[in-house]
Order: structure tokens, then C-alpha cells, then sequence
């Protein structure tokens, strides 16, 4: 089959070649705007039911079983199989991986779109989960059976398979060169402001590494899913520690994020542990309610997580860069030892601690904070996405039991944001850093990626 769309791309490249050297000035070729129509009306009835089926499944595999960066890899790559999957069977994104130029949509129409995109949804998702996350073999083996039995044995189904094995195919082959993040010793500071190791390292089980090391200290050199580069919107430098603007963040973190803080309000404390939770998976829970929600047919729920989990990603490899380019102590260290820090207005305390219902500090610099990056990356891309910062969605945690409600995505990352100062874990600059940079990362990424194909895009 991808035989024939070749033939009939090539032989539609000559008349469009020998149409345009008449006209140059004329617009795309009518039989390629009413054949865009026509597969739009076709992908608009391909509902959202496979692709998530497959990210609910992607979620109870790896949800809590590693940390951010290693999750958002994952995440980012089996949502992007599923979505060059199916625009490779009907073309109405550009791809990340699998090229889709070879094909028009012609052969596939309503009656047959089933069949073919549940197939290679299915497919992929399974084969990208299963090499990324052996662990999961058994249970996505198991519904990849499933539902490949539902479908109807046919040529179609047998051509859904084969896109979504190219498609796993070829995500796997772009990203194979990826450094996988691991805890690493370093180099520990010495002076005032200079980062030190914050053992015990607690994710999910204490690993067996010297009290000098650090996570993943060159994730911010990966190569990034959306944007150029993880240095492309490194912030400014943190402030000195001698700065007033230091001292107000260190005396307000030092009142609000110690464990035993009377300051801080019960709803804070609530709000610490319940977003404590992994991005990567607090912000797919987002944005898979909003495609239910807003009832999003599959190509354009495959498309929202995949362009989610890229943001995502993208912003935890640039704020790793920041961590890692200035090395900023955490709060922990900070204030344990800020009796020696050359700052008389900060005052030390050797027995502070962070919010221990929450999770222990992350082993990584503080500056700027990942998990403020990487919300208000996710909240700026659904605002981008569906037009509007106010929509509301209530969601789940894995960190404990009941549920919180917004009514914008912007609340969302502000609480992200704030939280990290009341649980004790980051300054507020490193917070209003990430802020920062997660708008620019979403941005950029919206913008520049998996955009929708213009009518003279089909064939080529």
C-alpha cells in the first residue's frame, strides 16, 4: 500500500510541477484542498478511544517507578509513536520521526479508518513501551492482543500493524543515541552558594551510591524533542548570596518550608505533598481530562499528548542545563549552613529540614527548578492549544488520596510553582526561573512542531 501512495505522490508532483510553471501564482491545487477536506472529515470520526486506552496503559507502567527525567523520556516517546502512527496512516500533522510525505490519506476512508489507525496506535505504543520499560512486557503484551483480536483480520489491519512497527521503529532509531540519566558523583562545593549532594536519595528505593553524587548531571546536554538545544533559554544567573533579593528568598523559605513550620497553612502542606508527584505524569493526568473534556477525536488527542510530553521533556533538559551550568546550593544546604555563608542577615539553622511528608530533597542543583519549568511549560502549551488559559479539570495523585480542582491551567502551575518553596526544596528565584522558562520551551514548541499540513504538504 505505501507503494502505491508513492506512485500517486510522484505522479501528482509532476502535474503540480507542470500546473505551477503556467500559473506560479495560483493557490494550492483545488483536488488537494477538497482531498484535505475529505480527510478531515474522516479523522474527525476516528474517536479518542485506542490512543487512550494506550496512554492509560503507558501511565500504570512506569507512574511513579522512576525519576522525572527518565519518565519524561519515556512518556515523550511512546506519545509521539502513536502520533506519527496515525498520521501515517491519514496525514494531518507533521510527524516527529516516521516521515509522512510518501502519503496522501487517499486510500483510507470512514469505513476503513478503524481498522488501519487502532492497529498501528496499538502497535506502536506496545512496541516503544516494551523497549523503553521492559518491565512492562507482560501486561502490554497482554493488551496488545487484545486489541488486535477486536480488530478484524484484513489487509487494513495487517497495514495498521506495519505503520505502527515503523513508527516504533523509528522514534527508537532517532533517540537511540540518548545517554540514559543515572546517578553520578561530582565535584562538591565549597564556598557559599556552591551546590552540595542532599543524601538520602529516595527514588523509589534508596540506590547504592556514594553520599558525593548527583542525578543526572548531564541530562541538560540531551538532545531535546521540540527545541534546538538545552541551553537555549538558560537564565540569567541566580542571585549572590550577599543580595538582598537572596536574603528575602532565604528567610522565606527557611519560615514556610521547614517541616515544622507554624506558618504554613494546612492547605499548603496539602498542596506540597499532592504535587510532589512526578511532571510528567501529573501534567499527562491534565491533559488526558482535557482531552475527554473537550472530546477530542484521536488525531488531535494523540497530538496533544504528544506536544505535551515534548514541553514536558524539553523543559526538564533545559532546567538541568541551568542546574548544572551554576550549581546553586538547595535550601537544605543553604540554611544548615548559613552561619558561614558571609550573609548577616541570614540566619543559620543546622537542624532545618524540608516538609518530610513530601519526598526528600531532589539530588539535583536548585537553580532554576525543574518542576517549576516543567508546569508552567505543560499549562502554557494547553493554553496555546485550546485558546484559552480557563478551562476547568480536577485531577488525581499518586502521592496521596483525594483529588484537587482548577479553574485555569496558569493556577495550576503557579501552585507547581509555590510548592517547591513551602515543601522546603527550592528558593523562590529558582521557582520564578523555571516559570520562565517553561513559557519560552512551550512556546517554542507549539509553534514549531508537529504543525498541521498545509493542503500542498499532502504529497511532495
Amino acid at each position: 500500500m505505501k507503494k502505491n501512495f508513492k506512485l500517486f505522490g510522484s505522479a501528482l508532483i509532476v502535474l503540480f510541477a507542470m500546473f505551477s510553471c503556467d500559473k506560479p501564482e495560483m493557490d494550492p491545487m483545488p483536488e488537494l484542498i477538497e482531498l484535505k477536506r475529505a480527510n478531515n472529515g474522516m479523522i474527525k470520526s476516528y474517536d479518542n478511544t485506542m490512543v487512550l486506552k494506550w496512554n492509560e496503559a503507558l501511565s500504570t507502567a512506569i507512574d511513579a517507578k522512576m525519576p522525572p527525567p527518565a519518565e519524561s523520556r519515556i512518556y515523550a516517546m511512546v506519545s509521539i509513536a502513536v502520533h506519527d502512527a496515525l498520521n501515517n496512516v491519514v496525514p494531518k500533522y507533521e510527524t516527529y520521526a516516521l516521515d509522512n510525505n510518501w502519503n496522501d490519506g487517499k486510500e483510507v476512508s470512514k469505513k476503513t479508518i478503524y481498522p488501519v489507525a487502532d492497529a498501528a496506535v496499538a502497535q506502536a505504543a506496545h512496541d516503544v513501551l516494551v523497549a523503553l520499560y521492559p518491565l512492562s512486557k507482560p501486561n502490554v503484551d497482554n493488551l496488545l492482543t487484545a486489541c488486535l483480536s477486536e480488530i478484524e483480520d484484513s489487509e487494513l489491519k495487517d497495514i495498521g500493524v506495519q505503520i505502527g512497527t515503523e513508527a516504533a521503529a523509528a522514534i527508537l532509531s532517532k533517540r537511540q543515541g540518548d545517554v540514559l540519566p543515572v546517578f553520578q558523583v561530582i565535584d562538591q562545593g565549597t564556598e557559599p552558594g556552591e551546590y552540595r549532594s542532599t543524601p538520602p536519595f529516595l527514588f523509589p528505593n534508596p540506590p547504592v551510591w556514594s553520599a558525593n553524587s548527583a542525578y543526572a548531571p548531564f541530562w541538560g546536554n540531551t538532545e531535546p524533542f521540540g527545541i534546538l538545544s538545552g541551553d537555549q533559554f538558560r537564565p540569567n544567573p541566580p542571585y549572590a548570596v550577599t543580595s538582598p533579593e537572596y536574603t528575602a528568598d532565604y528567610n522565606e523559605v527557611k519560615l514556610l518550608g521547614n517541616n515544622n513550620s507554624a506558618e504554613r497553612t494546612e492547605e499548603q502542606t496539602e498542596m506540597v505533598v499532592f504535587l510532589t508527584e512526578n511532571m510528567p505524569s501529573m501534567l499527562n493526568r491534565v491533559a488526558k481530562a482535557m482531552v475527554v473534556k473537550e472530546k477530542l477525536n484521536g488525531f488531535d488527542a494523540a497530538r496533544l499528548l504528544a506536544l505535551t510530553q515534548m514541553t514536558v521533556a524539553d523543559a526538564i533538559i533545559c532546567s538541568f542545563d541551568g542546574n548544572y551550568h551554576y550549581k546553586f546550593w538547595r535550601p537544605l544546604t543553604a540554611i544548615q549552613q548559613g552561619e558561614n555563608d558571609n550573609n548577616p542577615d541570614t540566619e543559620g539553622d543546622p537542624s532545618w529540614g524540608p516538609v518530610t511528608a513530601a519526598r526528600v530533597t531532589p539530588a539535583i542543583p536548585s537553580y532554576p527548578s525543574a518542576y517549576s519549568a516543567a508546569g508552567r511549560g505543560g499549562a502554557e502549551l494547553f493554553k496555546m492549544y485550546f485558546g484559552t488559559d480557563n478551562k476547568s479539570f480536577t485531577i488525581e495523585s499518586y502521592m496521596t488520596a483525594g483529588e484537587r480542582s482548577y479553574t485555569s491551567f496558569s493556577q495550576l502551575a503557579t501552585d507547581m510553582g509555590v510548592s517547591r518553596i513551602y515543601g522546603g526544596h527550592n528558593f523562590r528565584n529558582d521557582y520564578l526561573a523555571g516559570d520562565k522558562m517553561g513559557r519560552e520551551v512551550a512556546k517554542y514548541v507549539y509553534e514549531n512542531k508537529l504543525k498541521e499540513l498545509k493542503p500542498n504538504q499532502l504529497v511532495k
